[in-house]
């Protein structure tokens, strides 16, 4: 007790990357060792007083190792759910994993009375008893809850719990003898020394917890007696007795203050001397305490990854008897002569005098043969077992006595290369193509074609199904090569944007025709709504429509969703890190069921107009007519809910636009129209009010179908490996040649059967309803060639499914039946070609990755990869049945005249002057355009071990400026006629003033003295100037564009970036850059105006013009690239920044610019 502890090592982790706190500690009684266990669930150890690292292994994945504690056979560590053992040398002898009472796993302890018995206990119903020698558990005792710490007795096994009481068990029968309440909370630790009982802890003190100051002593001899406690003010939370000395103790607070004191010689009150408190020297907070065997060393973890070793002398030992450690065999360093004519091989390379254990030789190596293969889930509910054989019918899928030989192959990524090492090796003369695998421009991509005959069932997952990434290059986005994925004239949608998860829906809505009409019709019409999402799925699907192939962007879409409250109350936003446990399957289901009600509100107004002559056949002439999506997606139902006691019943009607299949209780055969129709026509037994009789009744509910809706969207609802059961049931006919089948889809199916119909035929017979699942090829049965009212037929027209590989996170693809009116050779006259009509009609939409597919690929949910989330059927004769003609398609151009401003401060003069009706654009007018950006969230980088930077995420960008001047040759040329600045509704880090010259009061409502609006009125304006032809002039649109996310058809921009660019050059020149030396202008000097850019890549294209008309445009262009080059593209001096002032005005049409009135002077 007379000596001093000092402090004698550190510790730490040796990647400060992943700091990790220390969770456990102790110290091998056996062998000089010190393990220590974090919350990674890494468990290393260090060797002697010089605390060298010995071992380390993971032993538990991303779990807490809770408690490590060290047998002679191993080292046994704990974490919530499982319990391992190894060797010193980090080999497993036994893991326990996912026992059925291993929930909450907290603590562990031996017994004496078998060698090798390990007791574990936690906040669980349950204290398992373990074999520690053949690593299973023999016993498990129940009503032992809530226990965190314990000790062993002699014949005694001490319990903490969670409550504050402790508990002493018979380690016999493990009933309880004593019980101790040292606290009204939690135990923080207890320890056992003799006859001595030491407990720390909490205590309830007006609903919370507060640290008892006071360690607890109890003396259990006999009847429990309560001693004098040891007063710690800093908080006891660790309790250690020293091995050796029966009466002392170590106290141990999170702070990093620990104590040493003999309980024996303490009296009630009094304190320890002052020499025995000691402080560790911590940033963080104590996690971890443990002593060694001798007693004469110390250990202390922290939330840091720290451990501090302690030791009460300068020659101390960890234990009284130590065993040695077990080093690896030291191999003698051969005798190499070095001379000056040595070749450098003869350095450091390693010198054989045996032969290698691996030099096996040919007798010693065999072909043990392949694992046994899986068993189908179906044989095995099927299997009847007779002594140790089972017997099972084949189920089809497989041929007698033969397995298929499948060997796993790695995953081989095939990414293409970014478009500038494209450009590059063109231009150095090495693009050469090698092969179809080696592709280095957009256009090609190998197939697949063994993959689709060797397994027509697609029970293991194509390779186009697999979930693709955007790569990024110093160059950003654009530097990526979509094409390589999309070969189509149907445009993908990209990923790097949150719930893009949406993306897969979105390409469904995009192919029901009338809804894209509706769409297109709204975005014309003056809408209010700021976040409309049916102004947003318009401006998507026009941008769908002009891509052609290209990729394309929900990112204005995603933006409106996710301002929406009600989406964020109903959890369908994304998670920021996505584990490969959730559910995009149910995720997307309620996203479907959600955006067709969110575009019902939308789409509705007083006055809705009728197209769908269906929807007009209604029993209530005065019911008002439904809306649009109610039209096309609403199954109009009649619920019926009727009191079992006075027989009072009430009708509503309602248009759910999305059936969910409800699957029996118990597993079995079903067909799919058997189960729709349970689904759609059911009756249910509740407690509802009831209004005559004033009180909750026991109510009958029932919904009957009245209409037929043009698309029925359903939803699989197919959450548990029993409805996936009755969705793999059947599968494409596995008869089918081989040969039928070809790639990419170039020939339709034949004959398939599945569990899921192409086509369904469904009629109304008053309060019933039949369904009929009808072969593609087959009749119309009589039953369903009834008024269209009461019959429809169904066709299958896409699916939702999610996809995951074994080492992927789960995602969504979309297979589409794409509409003849869409395909690729489809014309007004002739129709789809007959060569086109040949393929199939489905396609692939996984995000930007679009492929033709197989029909068989739609129909076959045999593989474990696929689960189906969303069926649509289309009605056949949905085109003869609406009348579009009736929605109001008057597109209103009233936002280009005038001026509009959410700002509260009104500017004195605009800083342009808006388009009269006389200027009204027409198709080829000249505009030019400039926009100003801010950032959202900074870039993402890392820095290589070469020390090169690689771009992991770019920066994401807002639009916060638009400006669009007159192109056209007149007294306004060049005056701006749209200068708006553009609130965002999310957080800026970054105005970037020095670039874009954007200020934080400019887009604020309150002090911004600009003309503000939200993005969805700019947006407009550029929405409807495209779409009146005009032809965009600027300096780099193509970013601008794809930020402001929107696609302009390449005839309708010209882009000075480009036209003043010579092929084999890497560098494009900048518009300060040009301006300097062709107009002999200083712009750019302090800040970026778009105005000013805008008007400057006017002249350029203006001053081109006239290059090209005199034939001197070549010349010219190479004058500005020697110029470059002379003065390192360095312009002319700047100019020192003056303080922004109010905004400028614009210049009336007598007083042109200065910069049109000298464009002429070169």
């Amino acid at each position: 007790m007379e000596s001093a502890w000092t402090e004698v090592h550190q510790l730490c982790d040796t990647n400060p990357s992943k700091i990790a706190p220390v969770s456990a500690l102790c110290w091998d009684p056996y062998q000089e060792l010190l393990w220590v266990g974090n919350d990674s669930g890494r468990v290393t150890s260090y060797y002697g007083k010089g605390m060298q690292r010995y071992t380390s292994y993971k032993t538990h994945i991303d779990q807490q190792v809770r408690q490590i504690r060290v047998v002679e056979r191993g080292v046994i560590s704990l974490t919530h759910n499982s319990l391992q053992m190894r060797d010193r040398q980090g080999q497993v002898r036994w893991t326990i994993r996912e026992h059925e009472h291993m929930k909450d796993l907290h603590c562990m302890t031996t017994t004496t009375l078998m060698n090798g018995e390990l007791l574990v206990a936690g906040q669980q119903d349950h204290i398992l008893v373990v074999n520690a020698a053949r690593g299973a558990v023999t016993k498990s005792v129940s009503g032992a809850s809530n226990i965190v710490v314990m000790r062993h007795l002699p014949r005694a096994v001490c319990c903490g719990g969670m409550l504050g009481e402790v508990t002493m068990r018979d380690t016999r029968t493990m009933k309880v003898e004593q019980r101790i309440q040292a606290h009204t909370a939690t135990l923080s630790d207890l320890d056992i020394s003799g006859n001595l009982l030491l407990t720390c802890g909490f205590s309830q003190r007006q609903s919370s917890l507060v640290m008892d100051p006071l360690v607890k002593v109890y003396d259990i001899r006999m009847a429990v007696r309560s001693l004098a406690p040891i007063p710690f003010p800093s908080g006891p939370m660790f309790l250690k007795m020293h091995p050796t000395l029966s009466s002392t103790c170590l106290i141990a607070s999170q702070t990093g203050q620990f104590q040493v004191c003999d309980v024996s010689s303490l009296s009630m009150g009094a304190l320890a001397p002052s020499s025995q408190f000691y402080q560790v020297q911590t940033s963080s907070y104590i996690t971890a305490m443990d002593i060694s065997s001798s007693g004469q060393t110390l250990a202390i973890g922290d939330g840091n990854s720290f451990v501090y070793q302690y030791a009460d002398r300068e020659n101390y030992t960890m234990n009284p008897y130590s065993v040695p450690v077990v080093t690896p065999d030291p191999s003698p360093a051969p005798n190499v002569t070095i001379t000056e004519n040595s070749p450098l091989s003869a350095v450091g390379m390693p010198y054989y005098t045996d032969r290698l254990l691996s030099a096996w030789t040919h007798p010693s190596v065999y072909d043990v043969g392949y694992p046994a293969p899986v068993i189908d889930d179906d044989m095995l509910k099927s299997m009847k077992t007779i002594d140790f054989v089972g017997y099972a019918p084949n189920p089809g899928n497989m041929l007698r006595n033969q397995v298929p030989r499948r060997k796993k192959q790695a995953v081989k990524r095939d990414i293409p290369k970014f478009r500038s090492e494209q450009e590059r090796e063109l231009l150095s003369a090495r693009g050469i193509l090698d092969d179809d695998v080696d592709m280095m421009h957009s256009g090609r991509r190998s197939s697949s074609v063994g993959d689709i005959q060797l397994d027509p069932q697609c029970i293991n997952m194509p390779h186009h199904y697999r979930q693709v990434e955007i790569q990024y290059s110093k160059f950003g986005v654009d530097d990526f090569d979509f094409g390589y994925y999309n070969q189509t004239i149907y445009g993908g949608l990209e990923t790097n944007i949150r719930n893009s998860y949406c993306n897969s829906l979105l390409q469904v809505l995009y192919f029901i025709l009338p809804l894209r009409y509706v769409a297109k019709c709204h975005i014309g019409l003056a809408c209010e709504k700021e976040n409309c999402l049916l102004c947003e799925l318009g401006f998507l699907f026009r941008m769908l429509e002009d891509s052609k192939g290209q990729n394309c962007q929900a990112t204005n879409f995603l933006k409106a969703f996710s301002t929406i409250p009600q989406a964020s109350a109903l959890g369908l936003f994304e998670p920021e890190s996505p584990t490969p446990n959730i559910s995009y399957a149910m995720l997307m289901q309620n996203f479907t069921r959600f955006i067709l009600e969110q575009l019902h509100q939308e789409a509705s107004t007083n006055e809705n107009p009728t197209i769908l002559t269906t929807a007009a056949e209604t029993d209530d002439t005065s019911a008002p007519v439904p809306s649009t999506i109610q039209q096309l997606f609403g199954l109009r139902t009649s619920n019926q809910t009727k009191c079992t006691t006075c027989n009072n019943e009430a009708t509503r009607v309602t248009y759910p636009f999305v059936v969910d299949l409800l699957y029996p209780k118990k597993p079995k055969k079903r067909s799919f129209t058997s189960v729709l129709k349970g689904s759609m026509h059911r009756e249910t037994q509740t407690k509802a009010w009831c209004a005559k009789c004033a009180k909750y009744q026991p109510t009958t509910t029932k919904k009957i179908i009245k209409g037929l809706p043009g698309t029925l969207f359903i939803n699989s609802g197919a959450s548990s490996n029993d409805d996936m059961t009755i969705w793999r049931q059947n599968g494409p006919n596995a008869n089918a040649s081989p040969a039928s089948h070809h790639d990419s889809g170039d020939s339709p199916s034949e004959n398939t059967s599945s569990w899921v119909p192409e086509r369904i035929g469904i009629r109304i017979n008053g309060s019933d309803l039949l369904i009929k699942a009808i072969p593609v090829d087959a009749a119309i049965p009589t039953e369903f060639q009834g008024p269209a009212e009461v019959c429809a037929i169904y066709q299958l027209t896409s699916s939702i499914l999610q996809a995951q590989a074994e080492d992927e996170h789960p995602h969504l693809v979309a297979q589409i039946k794409i509409p003849d009116s869409e395909r690729e050779t489809y014309t007004n006259e002739t129709g789809v070609a007959e060569e086109e009509r040949k393929k199939s009609p489905w396609y692939l939409f996984n995000d930007f990755l679009v492929k033709r597919i197989r029909p068989e690929e739609v129909a076959s949910f045999k593989g474990n990869w696929k689960v189906p989330s969303v069926l649509q059927y289309t009605r056949v004769d949905v085109n003869e049945l609406l009348d579009l003609s009736t929605i109001p398609s008057t597109v209103d151009y009233s936002i280009l005249f005038e001026t509009k401003s959410i700002a509260k401060h009104v500017p004195e003069k605009l800083s342009y002057e808006p388009l009269t009706h006389d200027e009204m654009p027409k198709p080829g007018t000249l505009v030019a355009i400039d926009s100003e950006f801010v950032a959202l969230k900074q870039e993402e980088t890392e820095i290589r071990s070469d020390g090169t930077k690689s771009l992991i995420r770019p920066s994401t960008l807002s639009l916060a400026r638009l400006s669009i001047v007159r192109g056209e040759d007149g007294d306004k040329e060049g005056q701006p006629f749209i200068d708006d600045y553009i609130l965002t509704s999310e957080p800026v880090v970054d105005y970037l003033t020095e670039f874009s010259g954007i200020e934080a009061d400019d887009l604020d409502p309150n002090t911004s003295q600009r003309t503000l609006v939200h993005l969805k009125v700019a947006y407009k304006k550029i929405r409807l100037l495209v779409d009146l032809g005009c032809v965009f002039i600027g300096h780099g649109l193509k970013k601008d564009f794809r930020i402001i996310n929107i696609l302009v058809p390449p005839e309708q921009i010209i882009d000075t970036v480009d036209i003043y660019h010579i092929r084999n050059r890497h560098r494009k020149i900048s518009l300060r850059f040009l301006a300097w030396h062709l107009l002999d202008q200083e712009i750019q000097s302090e800040g970026h105006d778009s105005i000013v850019d805008a008007q400057t890549a006017l002249v350029l294209y203006k001053k081109y013009l006239e290059f090209c008309k005199d034939r001197s445009f070549g010349r010219v262009l190479e004058g500005v690239y020697e110029a470059g080059h002379k003065s390192n593209w360095l312009k002319g001096p700047k100019e020192t920044p003056v303080q922004r002032s109010a905004p400028p005005t614009p210049q009336s049409s007598a007083d042109s610019p200065a910069l049109f009135n000298s464009r002429w002077a070169l």
